[in-house]
C-alpha cells in the first residue's frame, strides 16, 4: 500500500509537471507570434521614426499590451542582444508575462516567467509583380506564346474565377503565383494559389512628382541623330508629350513629366537613358498612354538613389480606371530596370531586365505579349527594391 500511494504521488507530480509546462508551452508560442509581429510591425516603421509605438501597438492587438496584467512589451532599435545588435536596420521586440502555475503551487512554484524574442528588418519584398484590380476577368492573361520568367513572385488581386487565363502556349513561371480568386489554363510553374489575401498597392507610399512650367510643347523628332552620336534629350516638362519617329536618342539623367501626349515612338527607333523616370499625366491634349512598339529598341533604367530610386514608368493615379492602357515593348535586345507603375490603367508588357538587372510591373490589369524576363537583382539601388517586406531575422 505504501508503494501504491508513494507511486501514485510520484505519478500525480510527473502529472503536474507535464501540465503545467505544457500550458506555459502553449502561452509561449502564443507569445512568441505577437513578438513576431510586433518586430516586423516595428520594421515597417523605421522610415518613420515611430517603430517603438507600432511595435507596441501591434504587441496589443495581439493580447500583450504593455504594463498591463504585468505584461513587458520592449522595441528595440538596433537590438539589444544577438547578431544585429548594432545594426540600426533592425527591430527587435521582447515581450515577457509572468504566468501562473496549477499544479506546481502545490510545491511553492506559484508563477513562472515566460518570455519570447524576434527581430525583423524591412528588405526587398517577395513579389514584384502585381495585378491590383479586384474584380476583373483577366486581370493577368497571356496568349499565343507570350511568356514571362520571373525571379520573383505574381500577385493578382481579382476575385474573378477567371482572374488569371493563360490560353495557346502561353507560360508563366516564377517562385510563386497567388490569386485571390482563380485561374484558366495551363502553362503555370507553380500551379497558383488560389484564395490568398488580396495586396495593397505596393508603391503606394511613393510620391508623384511636381508638374511644373512646360519646358517643350507637343515634343517631335524625326530621325534624329546616328549610332555614333545619339541626340540628346534632357528632364523637364514636356507639354503634350513625346513622340520619336527611327533615329537614335539619349535620355539624360532626370524625370520626364509628360503632360499629355504620353510617349510614344514610331518605326524602329533606338532608345537609351540611365537614370530616368517617366511620369505620364494629363496636360495638352489630354492624357496619351505610354506606347513603346515592339519594332523599337529601348535600354532605360531607372534612378538608383532619390525619392524615385526604382522608378522607371510612373503613371499618374488621379487617371480613372479603365484609361487608355499602355504598351511597354521592344526587341529582343530591350531592357527596362525599373518599376513600371500603371495602378489604374491596362499594361501590355513585353521586356526584359538586363542581365545583373531588375523589373517590377505594377498595373491595374496586365496582358502579356511576347517573351519576358524579369530579374529581381536589386544591388544597384541603394536601399533594395522599392517593394519593401518585412523579414524575421532572429
Amino acid at each position: 500500500m505504501l508503494l501504491i500511494c508513494f507511486g501514485i504521488f510520484a505519478l500525480m507530480g510527473m502529472i503536474a509537471v507535464i501540465a503545467d509546462f505544457s500550458f506555459m508551452q502553449h502561452q509561449r508560442n502564443m507569445m512568441q507570434t505577437a513578438a513576431d509581429s510586433a518586430a516586423m510591425a516595428g520594421a515597417e516603421e523605421l522610415n518613420y521614426g515611430d517603430q517603438v509605438a507600432a511595435g507596441k501597438a501591434d504587441a496589443a492587438s495581439n493580447g500583450y499590451a504593455d504594463g498591463v496584467s504585468s505584461v513587458t512589451v520592449s522595441i528595440n532599435n538596433p537590438p539589444s542582444t544577438g547578431p544585429n545588435a548594432s545594426n540600426t536596420a533592425y527591430v527587435e521586440a521582447t515581450i515577457s508575462k509572468p504566468e501562473p502555475t496549477y499544479f506546481l503551487s502545490v510545491i511553492g512554484i506559484n508563477t513562472m516567467t515566460v518570455s519570447v524574442r524576434a527581430v525583423a528588418y524591412e528588405g526587398s519584398g517577395p513579389n514584384c509583380i502585381y495585378v491590383t484590380n479586384p474584380t476583373a476577368s483577366s486581370a493577368l492573361s497571356g496568349s499565343g506564346s507570350a511568356s514571362i520568367q520571373s525571379g520573383c513572385g505574381v500577385m493578382v488581386d481579382s476575385s474573378s474565377s477567371t482572374a488569371i487565363v493563360l490560353s495557346g502556349s502561353a507560360i508563366v513561371v516564377a517562385p510563386t503565383i497567388g490569386v485571390v480568386g482563380g485561374f484558366t489554363g495551363g502553362g503555370y510553374t507553380p500551379t497558383p494559389k488560389t484564395g490568398v489575401i488580396a495586396a495593397s498597392d505596393p508603391l503606394a507610399y511613393v510620391r508623384a512628382p511636381t508638374v511644373a512650367s512646360c519646358a517643350h510643347t507637343n515634343f517631335s523628332l524625326s530621325n534624329p541623330g546616328t549610332s555614333g552620336s545619339y541626340y540628346q534629350v534632357y528632364a523637364g516638362t514636356y507639354c503634350g508629350g513625346i513622340t520619336v519617329s527611327n533615329g537614335f536618342v539619349n535620355f539624360n539623367a532626370g524625370t520626364y513629366v509628360l503632360a499629355g501626349g504620353g510617349l510614344t515612338t514610331k518605326g524602329g527607333p533606338m532608345l537609351t537613358g540611365t537614370g530616368v523616370t517617366f511620369y505620364n499625366t494629363t496636360g495638352t491634349g489630354g492624357y496619351q498612354a505610354i506606347t513603346l512598339t515592339g519594332g523599337s529598341t529601348s535600354n532605360f533604367s531607372a534612378p538608383t538613389s532619390g525619392a524615385l530610386a526604382g522608378i522607371l514608368f510612373f503613371q499618374d493615379r488621379s487617371i480613372p480606371s479603365g484609361g487608355a492602357g499602355s504598351t511597354v515593348s521592344g526587341n529582343s535586345s530591350s531592357t527596362f530596370d525599373g518599376a513600371l507603375y500603371f495602378p489604374t490603367t491596362t499594361l501590355t508588357y513585353s521586356g526584359n531586365s538586363s542581365l545583373n538587372g531588375y523589373n517590377i510591373v505594377v498595373a491595374d490589369k496586365i496582358a502579356l505579349s511576347g517573351n519576358s524576363t524579369i530579374g529581381n537583382n536589386y544591388s544597384a539601388l541603394a536601399n533594395g527594391s522599392p517593394i519593401r517586406g518585412t523579414i524575421l531575422a532572429e
